[in-house]
């Protein structure tokens, strides 16, 4: 899912456990979980692909929405930290943490359902921050060989509204070799 669903379904579901237990800490952890969580993209792209000298979110959203990266550690987008914040919330059930959870763990499923039918080889294991480092975060190794569509990335603000992926096309193994 692009980052404007996410936006929306964050404060769609914020909203509605606002309304439902009129806990503030409760809607903000859904969003901050729901949208947030994708932050670890940037520092990825900041760290990772070591574009700290083009840190403008323009030049960030260009940069993934043409499929450029070449690692993803994604460590929010992790089903072992899912495991961990639910265990700590077992133990100390703090609204905020109990709505992040809550909203990552929307996130991670809209992730799944989309992205895994876009574009991740494996879709459920891409999300296990193990599997990632087996494969040394390496995107040739967790994503699907694809080009994009002409155009894509070219108005980074208005696809990042967009509900799906930039349409990319699978290529072959010839093609990608």
């Amino acid at each position: 899912m692009m980052p404007g669903g996410h936006l929306a379904t964050s404060f769609v579901l914020g909203s509605a456990a606002y309304a439902y237990t009129r806990s503030a800490p409760l809607a903000a952890g859904c969003v901050l979980g729901g949208f947030l969580i994708d932050f670890d993209h940037y520092l990825d792209y900041l760290i990772f692909e070591r574009q700290w000298r083009r840190p403008s979110p323009a030049s960030f959203l260009r940069y993934y929405f043409t499929y450029k990266a070449q690692k993803m550690v994604l460590p929010l987008h992790s089903l072992e930290l899912m495991t961990l914040l639910a265990g700590i919330a077992a133990f100390q059930p703090h609204p905020i943490l109990i709505g992040y959870w809550i909203g990552a763990a929307m996130h991670l499923l809209f992730d799944m359902l989309i992205n895994g039918d876009h574009v991740l080889k494996r879709p459920i294991l891409f999300y296990l921050f193990a599997y990632r480092a087996f494969h040394k975060f390496r995107v040739e190794m967790l994503l699907d060989p694809i080009t994009v569509s002409r155009g894509t990335g070219e108005r980074p603000y208005i696809e990042f509204f967009k509900w799906q992926p930039p349409k990319a096309t699978p290529i072959s193994q010839e093609e990608a070799d």
